[in-house]
């Protein structure tokens, strides 16, 4: 914001650059307002004719006034910076001009050097009112960051911790996608394998921009148990996708690792429908370098392996990759 403009008289403008100061004219007519004399003090203070704009400046908004009692063939150029600040040049005939408040308060006046006999000295009276002033910005929370573990073990309690870009200091809420989890403040005790959203409300009630919020993804692994050494295993095979694609369960676990002696006999249930086009078959590791076929039968829906020899098998799909688990033989 800026303007400035030429003042001829006491109400002819002209060369006028912008809109922040604006001519007053007075409401009971004439070309002139009457103020009281802004340099004396005293019960009987004098009024003066003054011309009188109103000017708009970033802060607010404020009045100057200039002293025309008899100035009808005055000349001053104004220019004000946006601020409320002033620069007068070309001063013919003028001795004063004030600044005043939207509630006629006085700021500040300035004494023209036809008076003050060299530069314009600004002169500020005890008991001055304020400058209008922009108002703080009102506080943002801005962009919400949570950040912690996110690879948490089952059953683990872990401590988040929130930043924020903005002024607020906001109070923080925090929730977990899985209802199994148990929340309490910014920690979280884990409950089950798998994948879920951790999302932060940010609150403040003079914020701006309130309530705003911040997500943090988290998966707690899947652990898979080991089996101990048996003389003989039986176990149900399944097929699920839990999230990572569809996999073999193991009596319900995920990808289970298998252990047996040399001679056992680990027998495989297939007879779930959830093996449609999952074909079941023991490798001698999980890229399905080579079937094996030594130690296999097939009674039915179930597939009967008693490995020969003491090392390390896999037990895949046939048609699709990475969908099963190790089996460790020992002697």
């Amino acid at each position: 914001m800026a303007d400035s403009l030429v003042l001829k008289g006491v109400k002819d403008v002209r060369k006028h650059t912008g809109t922040e100061m604006q001519l007053v004219i007075p409401r009971r007519g004439g070309n002139t307002h009457q103020i009281k004399q802004w340099w004396r003090n005293g019960v009987n203070t004098p009024y003066c004719a003054c011309t009188l704009f109103r000017v708009t400046c970033t802060a607010g908004t404020v009045f100057l006034a200039l002293e025309t009692t008899k100035s009808e063939r005055a000349t001053v150029k104004i220019r004000h910076d946006g601020d409320a600040n002033f620069t007068f040049s070309g001063i013919s005939q003028l001795k004063r001009a004030a600044l005043y408040t939207v509630n006629r308060e006085l700021i500040e006046h300035y004494v023209f050097p036809s008076i003050a006999g060299g530069p314009i000295m600004t002169v500020t009276p005890p008991n001055a009112a304020s400058r209008p002033s922009v108002p703080p910005p009102a506080p943002t929370i801005g962009t919400v960051t949570l950040t912690g573990e996110q690879t948490p073990a089952d059953g683990a309690t872990e401590t988040y911790t929130v930043s924020i870009t903005g002024l607020a200091s906001p109070t923080y809420t925090l929730t977990s996608s899985d209802a199994s989890d148990t929340v309490s403040g910014l920690d979280v005790t884990y409950s089950g394998a798998g994948a879920r959203t951790l999302t932060v409300t940010a609150t403040d009630a003079a914020a701006s921009d309130n309530p705003a919020t911040g997500t943090l993804a988290v998966t707690v692994p899947v652990v898979f148990a080991t089996r101990a050494a048996n003389a003989d295993l039986s176990v149900a095979v399944t097929v699920a996708d839990t999230g990572n694609g569809n996999k073999y369960q193991i009596d319900g676990v995920e990808q289970d690792a298998l252990v047996a002696t040399v001679g056992a006999t680990i027998h495989f249930d297939l007879s779930d429908a959830s093996l449609s086009g999952h074909p079941f078959a023991i490798y001698t590791d999980s890229s399905k370098t080579t079937q094996v076929t030594v130690g296999i039968e097939q009674e039915g829906t179930d597939l009967l392996f008693t490995p020969p020899i003491a090392g390390s098998f896999s037990y895949q799909c046939g048609n699709h990759a990475n969908m099963g688990g190790d089996i460790t033989i020992s002697a």
